[in-house]
């Protein structure tokens, strides 16, 4: 219903509806299939090749990667890069026929959470060309001869990367400038246009460009499809596709290696095209189909490469916080013994465990082919790349003073030179990175309220009045009334042996209870705001974090479970049961704030304060806009 979602018709038109199972997607109706929950287990196989190869990968780490001089020298040292290209790092997901090493997502994501534990900055090096880079957009959409041509060279030989964004546009990826012309032979696609923040862009040999075609529309088997026009004929729009792209083309420059606040070793480019072409055969899958392509290759980042990157980074500080907090003694006593921060610690605990069990589910979803893991994978990212900012800065207060110095600085003296400060600032990126979390919230509330904004759909756009409005009411009361009433009807849950433990019983239980409250506080939402619901990102951030803990709470209770029965951690119960505790208050919280909340107030002030309403705001200090920062026509 795009209506509902102005500022997002583009990709709406490309999102593509659910086309396999989805727990979330059954949590949001106040259905939610539990047998889902337990996609088929590992093999015992598949377990001893990825420790195997993590093995394989912490020998090769210990003795070749000095994160320290990763980080001082903004670099990653080739010899690093070369070393991992030999061991198949950067083909993991790639399969055996291709030159890859065939791993699953659950292998995948055990690989990078251990490379992260030494370097994120590796493992997010590592991650995106199998992410985002040639190799899933060939796998996915791409014919068998770019396929057999491309596929060992990035699995073994070859760097690739990602271009989508732009100077104007970040998560609105809908409204990217590149354009790739058809040229008047018909044998190449001529691009000009700009991409920023490429991921690997610097060392990169292909990557995958998304650009607008100028096409028209044509019928092809009946169904409707994009053909690209010749340069300087009509053509009835600029539709999103997705080529590969040599780096060493002609009228390709990088033009600058962006430069963050953390983050420190990555290669990231701001890149112009002028007049480069592309052969057609370069062309992965159909014109008008990339942006399609882009988001369906995002999902891989968000529930694969960003959770298991910032849960390494997370366990890479815990051992260290620990062992500060027993250590620093503050007026005569050890800092760990003081409530306040055992308070702290605990909630690091709980949040570490929480963070392992959702990344552990999703990935194991992943696998699941017949899984559309799309609102999983976006929770996933959400949820571990929040809690991991949380996690870090609680370990930089235990830290201190020690947790703002840098580790060069503190190595001077013979202190330990643990790098949490460049952890923190490190983390910051993977909440913006592969969909800020202010963007996918809404987005997988929008997918929550799918369900609902198909059925209504004649009754919600405004295009019926009179008697044909009425006739469309009466047709949405025939289906709520009984579905509403429905939902007052606890659902059983199934019989498997994991669920007859009564702690997890109880804990599915509420998780059941609390999908059929969240579903008619939709619809009530819905009925009572209607058209209003499209703007009201409070509302929308809700029903998200909702959805967030509900499968959380799932997750962490089959954890312990799990752990508990195979013998792993008999103390995962404390954990999980904390857990439970904190998102039952925080779910109750936002089922209420969906009803009623004072957002639209604080929202005012807000926008007042755009309106420079609050002028004395800016007193006692020396006035300076944004512009004032800009000189000789370059940012500084």
């Amino acid at each position: 219903m795009s209506e509902l979602f102005k500022g997002l018709e583009r990709i709406e038109e490309a999102r593509e509806r659910l086309t396999g199972s989805s727990f979330m997607a059954g949590v949001f109706v106040g259905r939610p299939d539990f047998n889902l929950l337990f996609p088929s287990p590992e093999t015992v196989e598949e377990r001893a090749e990825g420790e195997a190869y993590c093995r394989k990968i912490e020998a090769f780490l210990k003795s070749q990667v000095d994160a320290d001089e990763i980080e001082r020298m903004a670099k990653i040292p080739d010899t690093v890069i070369k070393g991992l290209l030999d061991l198949g790092a950067f083909g993991m997901k790639i399969p055996r026929q291709y030159g890859g090493l065939g791993f699953s997502y659950t292998n995948y994501g055990r690989v990078l959470t251990l490379i992260a534990s030494a370097s994120n900055i590796l493992s997010l090096t590592v991650a995106v060309p199998q992410s985002i880079g040639i190799a899933m957009p060939i796998l996915l959409f791409g014919n068998e001869t770019q396929k057999r041509t491309y596929l060992p060279i990035v699995a073994k030989e070859a760097i690739s990367a990602f271009a989508l964004t732009e100077p104007a546009t970040g998560s609105d990826a809908a409204n990217i400038r590149t354009e790739a012309a058809l040229d008047r032979s018909g044998t190449h696609f001529v691009v000009n246009g700009e991409k920023l923040w490429c991921t690997n862009g610097p060392i990169a040999r292909f990557i995958t460009l998304i650009a607008r075609v100028p096409a028209r529309k044509i019928r092809v088997d009946g169904k409707a499809a994009w053909a690209p026009v010749l340069e300087g004929e009509r053509a009835d729009d600029r539709v999103h596709s997705a080529f590969i792209l040599p780096m060493d083309s002609p009228g390709v420059a990088v033009r600058q290696r962006c430069q963050f606040e953390g983050c420190r070793g990555i290669e990231n480019a701001h890149m112009t095209f002028t007049d480069v072409r592309i052969p057609v055969e370069n062309v992965i899958g159909e014109i008008g189909k990339g942006l399609k392509y882009a988001l369906t290759i995002l999902n891989v980042g968000r529930a694969i490469s960003v959770p298991a990157i910032c849960l390494g980074m997370a366990k890479q500080a815990w051992q260290p916080t620990l062992d500060r907090a027993n250590s620093r003694v503050t007026f005569s006593r050890p800092l760990g013994e003081r409530q306040t921060q055992q308070m702290r610690l605990g909630r690091m605990a709980t949040d570490l465990f929480a963070m392992e069990a959702l990344a552990s589910l999703v990935w194991r979803m992943a696998d699941q082919k017949q899984y559309d893991i799309r609102i999983e994978a976006a929770i996933a990212k959400i949820f571990l790349s929040e809690k991991t900012i949380r996690f870090l800065r609680d370990a930089q207060i235990i830290f201190g003073g020690m947790g703002y110095e840098t580790a060069d600085s503190k190595r001077v003296r013979g202190e330990p030179a643990f790098m949490i400060e460049q952890l923190v600032r490190d983390a910051e990126m993977y909440r913006i990175g592969e969909g800020a979390t202010d963007v996918l919230r809404p987005f997988v509330a929008r997918e929550g309220l799918n369900p609902h904004l198909e059925r209504a759909r004649g009754y919600l756009d405004g295009t019926l009045n009179g008697a044909a409005k009425n006739r469309e009411l009466m047709r949405l009361l025939k289906f709520y009334l009984p579905w509403y009433l429905n939902q007052w009807q606890s659902k059983p849950l199934p019989n498997r042996s994991e669920i007859q433990d009564s702690a997890v019983k109880a804990k599915l239980a509420y998780v059941e209870r609390a999908s059929r409250r969240l579903a008619r506080a939709i619809v009530y939402a819905m009925a009572l705001h209607r058209e209003a619901l499209r703007d009201d990102q409070g509302r929308q951030n809700r029903i998200e974090e909702i959805g967030e803990d509900i499968l959380t709470i799932a997750a962490t209770a089959l954890e312990a479970e799990s752990r508990e029965r195979t013998r792993e951690d008999l103390n995962a119960w404390d954990l999980a049961d904390e857990f439970f505790t904190e998102a039952v208050g925080r779910i109750e919280a936002n089922l209420a704030g969906l009803i009623r909340n004072d957002d639209q107030h604080s929202a005012g002030i807000g926008g007042r304060a755009l309106r420079q309403e609050y002028a004395s705001l800016s007193d006692g200090v020396i006035p300076r806009a944004l512009k004032d920062y800009q000189r000789d026509g370059h940012a500084r």
